[in-house]
């Protein structure tokens, strides 16, 4: 008996395996393809075409966070190509595919782009400082704490202290080592040769500006 239940305990592990590399290796092609096209154009017109397409695949794959981080990702890139208005209706997109993310693996990765949500909130409602401006903060916390080597969550944390008044905690001098801790990660990063093509690179460029602004500032 005891025999017959661990060998159908290992046949349903093998299945759920297998369903799920099965499930993954349907979604992986036809991302790349859409996220190679950004890349490689990366146009406000070719950003609102392959937007539908990676929503799809999220919407397809609620169980992978991979599909639906991009999701938000690209809905979040569309808001701020929009115009000086921005796109509430994509701000809203961001919302609904982080929270799907975060259902399937609420991991560094995932923290850091919640924390980008917020920020990005608090640009278009800049009166709810004490509300968003925290609840970014804590979410990069977690987010270095659950991956301290992560660069994008160093360089948002960092931004968030230098738009943060110094009365208030924050300041050039205090988001200085951040952005350096970022920058240092950035470079780290880009000499990794067998990275996941999936796994965010975003951010180095943004990071490097700031950290060159508060350091500046900061002396």
């Amino acid at each position: 008996m005891t025999r017959l239940l661990s060998f159908a305990i290992a046949t349903f592990a093998f299945f759920t395996i297998s369903t799920s590399v099965l499930a993954q290796a349907a979604w992986e092609a036809p991302l790349r393809a859409q996220l190679e096209r950004i890349e490689a154009e990366g146009s406000p017109e070719v950003i609102k075409q392959a937007a539908p397409i990676i929503e799809r695949i999220a919407l397809g794959n609620p169980d992978a966070w991979i599909p639906n981080y991009y999701a938000a990702r690209v809905a979040l890139i569309e808001h701020y190509v929009a115009g000086e208005d921005g796109c509430i209706p994509c701000i809203e997109k961001v919302d609904q595919y982080l929270t799907i993310a975060e259902k399937a693996d609420n991991n560094s990765e995932v923290m850091t782009m919640r924390a980008s949500y917020y920020q990005t909130m608090l640009s278009i409602y800049p009166m709810r400082a004490p509300y968003y401006a925290p609840k970014a903060s804590n979410r990069l916390e977690q987010a270095i704490e659950a991956d301290p080597t992560n660069p994008r969550a160093h360089s948002l944390l960092g931004q968030n202290y230098y738009y943060t008044p110094a009365m208030f905690g924050g300041g050039p001098a205090k988001a200085a080592p951040h952005l350096e801790k970022a920058v240092e990660l950035y470079e780290a990063e880009a000499l990794l040769t067998d990275r996941n093509y999936f796994l965010p690179t975003w951010g180095s460029d943004r990071a490097k500006a700031m950290h060159g602004k508060a350091i500046a500032e900061a002396n």
